[in-house]
């Protein structure tokens, strides 16, 4: 996967650029100069609302209102009717939201569960796509990453995907959540499934620990840089806390000026110095935070059912757009086009309800 990094702060239009004052002597001081403004803007006030009672104004249609017991009893006579592609299509065009109300107003009308008629009616890639959906993104976070560790080895790729490209305050969320579902913490679940340096990443970055600061000092990054030099005896942990800890414009910064500094990017710098899960935890870190687009886009390319389900459930409230657009221009074809190409039947029927809202 190749490394891109966030435009340089310096390359952003300064407040000049924008019509504001760079400094404090450029705004008016005189009397005359004040009502010289007030005149400026209350002609440009008197032309904007000129130029609205031209536009020709259209009468909104009331939206039709839905009745939710209507809806409610429409899903139990496709269930019992095994209409599966009317179910499909009524959940993928529901919001999250919308769809964790449903599941409520449908138990205490039936007594029953939806997911679990749901779980009976349908079958194989569109029923994991529909249970998906029922959850609430927490909910979906933790059985990814708790799927990830079940049973006989460990999906690392799907274990670090997971927690390197969520924010902290999901990650936070998810860590809570993970108890009150799979009956152990978060933790001891990484604990019991990974080991050495991959296990201590992990367990630093679940902590939601990252910092929000938009803004980074300049003078601060390069003296991160300086103690990520390949000879600093602490050069490993001073990579996994910089990291972790930093927020996204940090890091962006600490990549840059590392490149000036070292003369090869940040990558390259860790490569030798951690095994092979803790590079490429590394590797997606960075290459999400560089462009989280561009990194989901690659992963959906492979049209494995399962990266799909994972990516455009969880992307589909989120980022989805954006991953449509960089697929767009990585592979020159729109990603509705590719994916009906890919899938079949109701599972189709359904990401592409999901790719067109």
């Amino acid at each position: 996967m190749d490394y891109y990094l966030l435009p340089n702060n310096e390359d952003r239009p300064s407040p000049n650029e924008d019509g504001f004052p760079k400094n404090e002597e450029e705004f008016p001081k005189t009397e005359e100069q004040l009502l010289k403004n007030e005149e400026r803007i209350s002609n440009n006030e008197g032309e904007i609302r000129k130029t609205e009672e031209q536009i020709p104004k259209t009468e909104e249609k009331p939206k039709e209102e839905i009745n939710p017991m209507t809806q409610v009893e429409n899903m139990k006579n496709w269930i019992q009717n095994k209409e599966k592609t009317k179910v499909v299509e009524f959940i993928c065009k529901l919001s999250n939201e919308d769809r964790q109300k449903f599941k409520e107003i449908y138990l205490a009308n039936y007594g029953t569960e939806l997911t679990k008629e749901l779980e009976s009616l349908l079958s194989g890639d569109v029923k994991n796509l529909i249970l998906g959906l029922m959850k609430t993104s927490v909910e979906f976070d933790a059985e990814k990453i708790y799927l990830s560790m079940k049973g006989a080895g460990t999906d690392e790729e799907v274990l670090s995907e997971m927690i390197a490209t969520r924010p902290s305050r999901q990650l936070v969320k998810i860590k809570e959540k993970y108890p009150e579902i799979y009956d152990e913490t978060l933790e001891k679940a990484i604990e019991g499934d990974t080991s050495s340096y991959y296990k201590k990443i992990l367990i630093a970055m679940i902590q939601g620990g990252r910092s929000d600061n938009p803004y980074p000092n300049s003078q601060k990054m390069k003296e991160i840089v300086e103690k990520l030099k390949d000879d600093d005896e602490n050069v490993k942990e001073n990579f996994l806390s910089y990291l972790i800890t930093c927020s996204y414009g940090e890091i962006c910064t600490i990549c840059r000026e590392y490149e000036k500094a070292y003369g090869k990017n940040i990558l390259e710098g860790i490569k030798d110095k951690f095994s092979s899960d803790e590079y490429n935890f590394f590797d997606m870190l960075l290459n999400h935070i560089s462009d989280p687009g561009k990194f989901f886009a690659e992963k959906i390319h492979g049209f494995k059912s399962k990266d799909l389900i994972r990516i455009i459930v969880s992307r589909s409230e989120e980022n989805l757009d954006e991953i449509k657009d960089a697929y767009r221009e990585l592979y020159n074809v729109e990603l509705i086009d590719d994916i009906k190409g890919q899938t079949e039947g109701d599972f189709q029927i359904g990401l592409s309800i999901l790719l067109q809202k």
